[in-house]
């Protein structure tokens, strides 16, 4: 009997190779393992992908994905794409798509390590990191007065756009420092314990002027897309900041830039931008009091096995013929 076909890097299965002869021994199956070699950049032939059933675009691909995308789409029958992160929606697989093919993708692998960043940035731009770090290079002693200090981080308004794995775990964090946190989401028929009050996304307008912090956590969808725009910005009272955690294009960008210049907006944290890299002549490098990382929030390096488990979960389920858990 042939067995089903894995396209897999081959870094994946250096690392994770047995994890998942662990469950392929549960099931008493196994499937075929054929591995593509991203750096190396040479197509695998037509009669391997043929054997291609299931493909896992793991960590390792994340900068090299196109040679992997191109092998996938090869695959003639793909029947599933497992994806190692959060942030992928099917419009960015048509072909796929249109061939039935099923997606999913890991929530909760890296909610961890973006929620403690969050709060990192929380901190360090609520508490007066950025002053005591440029006075620290010029070597210059230049204690902040008290009647500049910053306000107590406890008890200020979080406003979180998106209350799912991630938001979860950055409300949590937020609420173990005394914030109170205001959840947005489209599913409120449950009780969410994580937040102090759950709201729809069309009080959002309402919601913002209560806001000393507005967190975006939500995913890219055709409703999120450009969401934060001039006239939500505006609602914001004077002072706030704003950490994006999610996709640049939840924002408009020069409606931000034009509020930080401003003074509006007091200072913020981006992950993650428009368009990504970053150019080099982007004004969001050196604007003052925004601290910006290489969408890069999600680092850990338990990540990758994290994700890995979610892959082997899903393909528990599916040799069983099981429902996928995390379809997109």
């Amino acid at each position: 009997m042939v067995k089903p076909g894995l396209l897999v890097s081959r870094t994946f299965v250096e690392r994770f190779g047995t994890g998942l002869a662990a469950a392929e021994s549960g099931l008493g199956t196994s499937l075929e393992r054929i591995i593509i070699d991203v750096d190396e950049g040479v197509p695998l032939p037509d009669h391997e992908l043929e054997r291609v059933e299931v493909a896992f675009l793991s960590n390792d691909v994340r900068y090299q994905r196109e040679p992997f995308l191109a092998a996938i789409e090869r695959a003639s029958n793909l029947r599933w794409l497992h994806y190692y992160g959060v942030g992928v929606t099917p419009d960015r697989y048509p072909e796929l798509r249109a061939r039935g093919v099923v997606i999913t993708n890991s929530p909760g692998a890296n909610a961890e390590p973006i929620a403690l960043t969050t709060l990192g940035a929380i901190l360090w731009l609520g508490r007066s990191f950025a002053h005591w770090q440029d006075a620290q290079r010029r070597q210059a002693w230049e204690p902040i007065h008290y009647d500049n200090a910053p306000r107590e981080i406890a008890g200020q308004v979080m406003l979180l756009v998106g209350v799912g794995e991630i938001g979860g775990r950055i409300a949590r964090h937020a609420r173990h420092i005394g914030m109170h946190v205001i959840g947005v989401r489209r599913d409120v028929d449950r009780e969410l314990e994580l937040v102090d009050e759950l709201h729809r996304p069309s009080a959002l307008h309402e919601l913002l002027p209560r806001a000393d912090w507005l967190v975006i956590a939500c995913p890219l969808t055709d409703e999120t897309r450009g969401l934060i725009d001039a006239d939500l910005i505006a609602r914001l009272p004077r002072g706030a900041r704003l950490v994006n955690v999610s996709r640049g294009a939840v924002v408009d960008e020069p409606a931000f830039i034009d509020a930080i210049r401003s003074g509006h907006l007091a200072g913020a944290y981006l992950d993650v931008f428009a368009s990504e890299p970053l150019a080099t002549d982007s004004p969001l490098w050196s604007l003052t009091n925004v601290l910006v990382t290489p969408h890069n929030a999600a680092l850990s390096a338990t990540y990758p096995e994290r994700s890995a488990e979610r892959f082997f979960e899903n393909f528990v389920r599916w040799r069983r013929g099981e429902p996928l858990h995390s379809i997109v």
